[in-house]
């Protein structure tokens, strides 16, 4: 067996045993849409979201979002860590977004080491509530763009095994921190 997928292997046995509230590709959580919060709910998860994102990034080494089905609590919630700043997105809803779609070889926190090159749209339009309990709609391109859509995905019972392009799914065998945004597969 190819020995860089046998390292893949150990070094996400070792993650199971750090993160044992992470559910992982089969749970039945992870298929649900999520339920509205209200403010306080949100606040609360995003506050227990970004915790265990933080130690996630500790332990491997990236990592940038991480919803609440992802611990098993089908709420309308995520977490992001962009330009090391934490952000919470209460009841984030994708409201427009663009036809002309890029490909990237995504990872998620719940589908171990298979990455899935998935087709997404270049730019949205996200509504969501944010810790303040202020609304927010805002346009969004390029990687931030790909960042809400794979986050919201969650959030609709989706993983980006869901969604890759045919024959996109393979072990994660690439220095994921050197990915970049394709226009083409």
């Amino acid at each position: 067996m190819n020995e860089k997928l046998l390292e893949r292997v150990k070094g996400f046995e070792e993650t199971l045993e750090k993160f044992p509230e992470v559910r992982y590709a089969g749970d039945p959580v992870l298929r649900q849409s999520a339920l509205e919060v209200t403010v306080e709910e949100g606040i609360q998860l995003g506050i227990l979201l970004g915790e265990v994102l933080l130690r996630y990034r500790e332990a491997v080494g990236y990592g940038r979002g991480f919803a609440a089905p992802q611990i098993g609590e089908n709420k309308a919630v995520f977490v992001t860590f962009v330009e090391n700043k934490l952000q919470t997105f209460i009841n984030p809803k994708i409201v427009e977004k663009s036809k002309e779609t890029n490909f990237y070889k995504e990872l998620c926190l719940s589908s171990g080491i298979m990455s899935a090159d998935v087709e997404r749209s270049v730019w949205i339009v996200m509504e969501w509530t944010d810790t303040e309990g202020h609304n927010h709609s805002e346009r969004f391109d390029g990687f931030l763009a790909r960042l809400y859509q794979h986050e919201e995905a969650h959030l609709r019972g989706k993983l980006n095994l869901d969604e890759a392009v045919d024959g996109g799914i393979e072990f994660m065998l690439f220095d994921p921190l050197k990915e970049q945004l394709r226009d083409k597969r």
